[in-house]
């Protein structure tokens, strides 16, 4: 078998494959040999037709299926006499296949990137230092309360903050448009949910009020049929309810976990709480700190095959988080997250993932199984009494354990790159810490 690689140009190769027409003519007699052993040929004892007539009957069948078979078996003994290591599968195209002759084929390939890694003893990384204080505790629990408000009725004026229920009915120049009137609307004042007018609009009023309102949609809405235009909203405010926030009181604490039922234990744990937090975030920080100054230091071209792999996966990863009954349209999501705004991300994650890979590899790392084995109980500690059965569905599905493995390992080539970078530490506020991380 002869074999020539061709390079157009990046990670890109060509490989021009000629097999020779002793084998092809061999795998053809060999099928066309099985073929007759079972044939039902009028005149002729099945499996005693002569070898012309079967070739007159099946062979062409038989070279067809034998160009399918020979690529499937000569592509790896091409891929392993060239060299290559091929990212991605191949796009093959049939160059020639004459009877008593040899079967070519091209096949275009992508390979992986060779990298030379740089910059591992140069990683600078600012380490967050914040505290859990007792204000933080505080601001927790109130959002707590606010969280589990309730509503009651009041007979005043609406403010900020307050619940108002309406009936409404949108027109643009006299005409109702789709999407545009509701009953029993419930619209909290102040919590930016709604068109910036319309809330403007439900401040200073009382129940039982009926009034017109425009309201001017913005450039870049989401129903392009509105984007930019002003409707007039006719609005009947069915009721004004003041918000109250819940009670810290024992059957409330028990309800959110806590069985003393006492406000000390509360706070308590929500201090263990906020503390776990602030560990994780501080983990975050230097684990995309360092990831970055690898990436930085670092560049290197990414086969598209896997860029395009990596753009699918992050398209499905948002799509589980939005409604049910979008997660079903595959063309919507490619139109709400098109290939072009998810590029650069996915770039980068290939790329973080070769690297990391070479890092594995030059500074010959393994994974530590007692890691994993924490990383699980750490895991398994958030579903309290079922711990011992979610570590049993992760030891039994070895997908979920590949990817607990592949995030511990991860995290041991932060550990080692860590261990030669400069660190200081730098005081950060703890809400600015958390927030940052869950933005991230």
């Amino acid at each position: 078998m002869d074999v020539s690689v061709e390079n157009p140009g990046g990670l890109k190769r060509r490989l021009k494959v000629q097999i020779p027409a002793e084998r092809v003519n061999g795998a053809v007699d060999e099928k066309v040999k099985r073929v007759g052993q079972n044939a039902r040929i009028p005149g002729f004892r099945p499996g005693k037709a002569p070898a012309k007539v079967l070739y007159q009957r099946y062979g062409a069948q038989a070279r067809q299926e034998v160009v399918s078979e020979l690529i499937q078996q000569t592509y790896p003994e091409a891929i392993e006499k060239s060299e290559l290591n091929p990212a991605g599968q191949p796009e093959i195209q049939l160059d020639s296949f004459e009877e008593d002759g040899p079967l070519s084929f091209t096949a275009d390939i992508e390979v992986y990137p060779e990298i030379t890694l740089q910059g591992l003893d140069s990683i600078t990384v600012e380490k967050p230092v914040a505290e859990v204080g007792e204000a933080d505790v505080d601001n927790t629990l109130e959002r707590i309360r606010d969280q589990n408000k309730t509503f009651e009725a009041v007979e005043r004026e609406s403010v900020d903050g307050d619940q108002v229920t309406v009936d409404y009915i949108g027109r643009i120049d006299g005409e109702a448009f789709e999407g545009g009137s509701a009953d029993d609307m419930e619209i909290t004042l102040g919590e930016q949910k709604f068109l910036p007018d319309m809330e403007r609009g439900l401040v200073g009023r009382k129940a039982g009020e009926d009034f017109d309102l425009d309201v001017a949609f913005p450039e870049d809405y989401g129903a392009e049929e509105l984007a930019g235009k002003t409707a007039t909203f006719s609005i009947t405010v069915k009721s004004v309810a003041e918000a109250k926030p819940v009670e810290l009181n024992e059957a409330f604490i028990q309800q959110m976990g806590v069985e003393e039922g006492t406000a000390e234990a509360l706070r308590a744990r929500i201090r263990e709480s906020l503390e776990q937090e602030l560990k994780h975030a501080i983990e975050t920080s230097m684990k995309t700190q360092t990831m970055d100054a690898l990436h930085e230091a670092n560049t290197i071209e990414v086969p598209e095959a896997m860029v395009a792999q990596e753009i699918d996966r992050m398209r499905k990863e948002a799509m589980q988080r939005m409604p049910q009954e979008m997660q079903q349209d595959p063309e919507q999501a490619k139109q709400l997250l098109p290939d072009e705004a998810l590029r650069e991300q996915a770039e980068k994650r290939v790329a973080l993932g070769l690297l990391i890979a070479e890092v594995i590899s030059e500074r010959e790392l393994e994974l530590d199984q007692a890691k994993v084995d924490e990383k699980m109980d750490e895991v398994a500690s958030g579903y309290g009494e079922q711990a011992e059965q979610v570590k049993q569905y992760y030891q039994q599905n070895p997908q979920l354990m590949q990817g607990l493995q592949a995030m511990v390992m991860e995290q041991q080539v932060v550990d080692n790159l860590l261990a030669g970078a400069t660190v200081t530490e730098k005081e950060t506020e703890l809400d600015e810490l958390l927030n940052a991380n869950s933005q991230g």
